[in-house]
């Protein structure tokens, strides 16, 4: 099954470039964002609307971070990193995550505190809930952007930086429907619900972000159905067979496959590693997100009784029936 010419991966300068802009924007948004908010609430004396400008400057921390990350994961391989840096988007979103999770903690705590009686929820001015109505619509600009560009350039960086400012949107309707809820319908026992619903949310968000990247840490991959595709590749090629100890893992966004297939053992150099750059480029056709290939060639009917990792075809296809029942 081939991918759709719709998923193929981008110029790395051109996705490097998209990242840059997106980082940028939410450097430059909430530092505004963050000003706004800081000083419309001193001058409506609301403490929940400057603590929520001071949450948007820890925004432009993190959007530095996914400048900085995006700039080191496009750096090439050198001896010290021969796989290259991507992985720095990696370590990125685990940082990421963990901002995200942070935030839920905080929003639990302070509902946990107007349980118990030591906080009350205060009513801001015209001019702070003014400032709260603009920082939510320019967070949900900022945070279409980052989506936007995480799915184009399949970042999970990117991706966790937009849930985190889609978190940030859903904290400062908490602040606000709190104050409606307590002041207004003098309901506080919504404003408490409320809450405790978001800051679960977050927290849960912020774990999935951050139990997501353990797959490329871990050197696997979220679509089995890659393996089929270098299977089918293989059988294409006429003189290759037994495909077998294929291993394929994610490096950011684009794939790594190690295989094993076997040659007729009389076949010179030449023409087994001819067989070998047909089937990369097979494999190429059908998969377009690759970083490397390596295509080890062996004699037919020779078994190695040291292969003991890597998968076979008929592992797919246990997988398959496994994934059915």
């Amino acid at each position: 099954m081939k991918e759709k010419p719709g998923i193929e991966p981008i110029n790395p300068e051109k996705r490097l470039n998209i990242l840059k802009k997106a980082s940028w924007a939410g450097i430059i948004g909430n530092l505004l964002l963050s000003a706004l908010k800081i000083t419309a609430g001193f001058l409506s004396s609301s403490l929940a609307v400057v603590g929520d400008g001071i949450d948007s400057l820890s925004d432009v921390v993190t959007s530095m971070v996914t400048l900085y990350a995006a700039k080191a994961g496009a750096e090439p391989p050198d001896p010290e990193h021969p796989w290259g840096h991507g992985r720095v988007e990696t370590i990125a979103t685990k940082t990421l995550s963990l901002v995200i999770i942070m935030a839920g903690l905080q929003l639990l705590t302070m509902t946990v505190r107007k349980i118990t009686g030591g906080e009350v929820s205060e009513i801001p001015g015209t001019f702070a809930l003014l400032a709260s109505g603009v920082s939510i619509i320019g967070k949900s600009v900022l945070a279409a952007y980052k989506f936007h560009a995480g799915r184009v350039t399949e970042s999970r960086m990117m991706n966790a930086d937009a849930i985190n400012m889609r978190n940030d949107i859903l904290l400062s309707f908490a602040v606000l429907t709190g104050v409606f809820f307590t002041r207004i319908l003098h309901l506080p026992i919504l404003d408490v619900t409320a809450g405790f619903a978001v800051s679960i949310w977050i927290i849960v968000s912020g774990i999935m972000v951050f139990l997501n990247t353990n797959t490329e840490l871990m050197d696997s991959v979220d679509d089995k159905n890659v393996y089929c595709d270098v299977f089918q590749a293989a059988e294409k090629i006429q003189g290759i067979s037994n495909p077998h100890r294929v291993r394929i893992r994610g490096l950011n966004s684009l794939y790594v496959i190690d295989m094993d297939v076997e040659v007729d053992g009389n076949l010179s150099v030449s023409e087994a590693h001819s067989l070998a750059c047909s089937l990369e480029e097979e494999i190429r056709s059908r998969i377009h997100k690759v970083y490397d290939i390596m295509v080890h060639i062996e004699p037919a009917g020779v078994p190695d009784h040291l292969e003991g990792y890597g998968l076979v075809p008929n592992d797919i296809r246990k997988n398959r029936s496994d994934s059915n029942k």
